[in-house]
Parts: structure tokens; C-alpha cells; sequence
């Protein structure tokens, strides 16, 4: 079966799909209903599947012609939402009060679904076997090492696959590069420990304060200052505290932020870098400084033989537009697939400024030009084909 035809079979239904996880949207390790949904839609289409901690779900599709070595592919889509009132006036505007899909995870859950049925389409021609990954919580990166595990302890798979629906990228264009495309994020937390007094007597006292501020300048200078100018590297400051009167210094502040980076060894650099930073700082100023580091996710890193096929599927498919597009500095826990099974997470345009679709992620207005959904389920069905044949 063409492409083409898979489309035109199954495109009402994949719209019709992500209108209704649009207008039910749930946060991360809220998506009972969602999760339901799609338990219902793998039972009409006679899919087996495994319901996991967190909500998570994972089908199964086994080829007809598998053999014993047949080859496994993972193909993952995120369900939750985020704690947004959408603004958009569409008629399938969320129902549930301060929460919105304003990511692209309801159409990832309905274009998973739409694969799920061309899948089944063409399941007499596949050598290998597919599963189909409903993950949730990526948005707070919780759910993505459940499914991981699950499938490790089934032995594992070839490769996994996404794709993520990007605002940034003109509708009818898709980029799958080699290498990060991204960022690790890591987690940071400075004290800075003086000692208090009035404010009258600064000489009496060690303002923790003055120095954290100097710190928080200082690191945030690190990609500029430190870092080769070809790799993009992030060092954000979201939170501080310090003191509770005008007029007195406390004993302690602190700050908390993030880290991105795209490779291992900036990485670790950029954590020296910051724990140095504040030491000397807060020595200078007479008092102490501690930082903490809490790893987390690791970059998306698209692995070279799955980008070349995918190419090559786009090629003979000619369902999008290649562009080579740009890393992006946010993070991923589709991460956590590529590091142990390799594969590629792949960009597709939803912006049309003729639909005023202008609105970036996590835009209370975000929405998604819905013409590239079923073409999205038809380029997982396509890659898998050629990927288990």
C-alpha cells in the first residue's frame, strides 16, 4: 500500500484524534483519561498492549513475515499537557480549566495512533516487529526510563524513533540531523553561607547576598566566556533566596538553575566551572559557597544510520520538505531512547502564518496546522517498513 493511500484512509481519523486529547488535556502522571483513550482506540485496532506504572502504555505490532532475528523498532509519542489556560478560540478548546496542550503531545498521541493503523495496514509486509510507545510525564521528565526499562527487560530494540511537532518550523518542512539535536539539562543549587547581623554594621557581618549576586553574573558569563562559540551552551539562574527583613543580613542565600549543554565533556565543564566560580567569589567577600549538581536528562543525539534512512525514506515518500533546521536548547527525555537503543528524533513544522498558527511552544495561543498529522503517521509507518524489511 502507498503512502498516499495510508493518508487518505486514516487522516479524518487522526484529526478527530488530536481534537479530543486536546480538548481533554492532563498534566504529567495525570493522564488517566488520555491513556484510557488510547488503550480503547489499540483494542478496536486489535493491537496487544501493556499498561505500565505512571500511565504509561506500550503496544505491540508483530510483523507477519518476523523470523526469529527479526529486527524491533520502538516508536515513541509523550501524552501530558501543561499548567496553561489556553487562550486559542478553536472549538476544541481545552475543558479542563488552567490546563492545555501547548507542546504537541495530542497530536504525537495522535499521530502514534495513525501509525498504529497503517501499521496494522501493512502488517502482512513487515519482517520485524514495532512497539508502539505512549509515554507520559516528559514534560517534567519522569515517564521516559519506565518505558525504557520495559523494553530492556524484553531484550530490548534496534531503535526508537519520535517525532516532535515543532513551532518554529514552517508547516510541509521536517529536519532529521545527525548528532544533538537536544540539550542535556542539568540542575544547579549555590549557598552561600556569611553571617547575619544588623544592617546598620556591615563590619560586624558577612553579607551572603552581595557575593551570591556576583556569582549568579559570573556563571551566567560561562558559554560566552568559557565555551567554544560553535557549541551552544546555557547557564540559566530561575530562583533565588535571601534574608526576610530590609534591614538585616541573613546567614545564608541561595540560587538554583539549570544547565544545557551539548556534549558530555561541556558538560562537566561548565559544573567545575560554576563549583570554582563561587568558591573564589564567595571567599573574596569573606564567607563560604557550596554547589550542588542533580544530573538529568540527557541530549537527544540522533544516530547517523537512522538519519541516513530517513532521508532516504523522505526521499522516496516525498511527504515533507527536508530542512536542516537548528539544534534547540530545550531538553528531551526522548534522550533517555537514543542513549540506549540509538534512532532519531525528527522536527516537523506547524507553523502557517496564513491559519495564524504564530504561537510558539508553551504559548497560552500555541496551536498546530493540523494538514501535517497524517502525513507524521505516514512517515512512521514508512520509516518502520523500510527499518524492519
Amino acid at each position: 500500500m502507498q503512502v498516499c493511500d495510508l493518508i487518505k484512509k486514516h487522516e479524518e481519523y487522526i484529526v478527530a484524534m488530536r481534537r479530543d486529547f486536546h480538548r481533554h488535556p492532563e498534566l504529567s502522571f495525570q493522564e488517566v483519561r488520555t491513556s484510557q483513550v488510547v488503550c480503547d482506540e489499540l483494542d478496536k485496532m486489535g493491537i496487544p498492549y501493556v499498561r505500565l506504572e505512571k500511565n504509561c502504555v506500550v503496544g505491540l505490532i508483530k510483523g507477519d513475515q518476523a523470523g526469529e532475528n527479526g529486527k524491533k523498532l520502538a516508536i515513541r509519542a509523550d501524552m501530558d499537557a501543561l499548567p496553561i489556560t489556553e487562550e486559542a478560540e478553536v472549538p476544541f478548546k481545552s475543558q479542563n480549566d488552567g490546563v492545555m496542550h501547548a507542546c504537541g503531545h495530542d497530536g504525537h498521541t495522535a499521530m502514534l495512533l495513525g501509525a498504529g493503523k497503517m501499521l496494522k495496514d501493512l502488517q502482512n509486509e513487515l519482517k520485524g516487529d514495532v512497539y508502539l510507545c505512549f509515554q507520559s510525564a516528559e514534560e517534567v521528565g519522569g515517564g521516559a526510563m519506565i518505558i525504557v526499562d520495559y523494553l530492556k527487560s524484553l531484550g530490548g530494540v534496534d531503535q526508537a524513533i519520535a517525532i516532535h511537532l515543532w513551532a518554529d518550523l514552517d508547516s510541509g518542512f521536517i529536519s532529521v540531523e545527525e548528532g544533538a539535536r537536544m540539550a542535556n539539562v542539568d540542575q544547579f543549587m549555590i549557598e552561600v553561607l556569611g553571617r547575619g547581623g544588623h544592617g546598620s554594621r556591615p563590619d560586624l557581618s558577612i553579607d551572603p547576598i552581595k557575593p551570591l549576586c556576583q556569582i549568579v553574573t559570573a556563571i551566567s558569563s560561562i558559554p560566552a566566556n568559557y565555551i567554544e562559540p560553535t557549541e551552544p551552551c546555557v547557564v540559566h539562574v530561575g530562583r533565588i533566596e535571601g534574608g526576610a527583613m530590609y534591614n538585616v543580613f541573613p546567614d545564608k542565600a541561595k540560587v538554583w538553575g539549570g544547565i544545557r549543554t551539548f556534549s558530555e565533556k561541556n558538560r562537566r565543564r561548565v559544573s567545575e566551572l560554576i563549583r570554582t566560580i563561587s568558591e573564589n567569589i564567595a571567599k573574596s567577600c569573606g564567607a563560604t559557597a557550596r554547589a550542588e549538581f542533580q544530573r538529568g536528562i540527557p541530549l537527544v543525539n540522533n544516530s547517523g544510520d537512522s538519519v541516513a534512512m530517513a532521508k532516504n525514506v523522505l526521499l522516496e515518500t516525498e511527504l515533507f520538505q527536508m530542512d536542516k533546521f537548528y539544534p534547540v536548547c530545550a531538553s528531551e527525555d526522548f534522550g533517555f531512547f537514543v542513549e540506549q537503543f540509538g534512532g532519531f528524533m525528527a522536527f516537523i513544522g506547524i507553523r502557517n502564518e496564513k491559519k495564524g498558527l504564530i504561537y510558539t511552544q508553551h504559548h497560552p495561543k500555541f496551536g498546530i496546522d493540523e494538514d501535517v498529522l497524517a502525513k507524521g503517521s505516514a512517515f512512521f509507518a514508512a520509516y518502520t517498513r523500510a527499518f524492519l524489511n
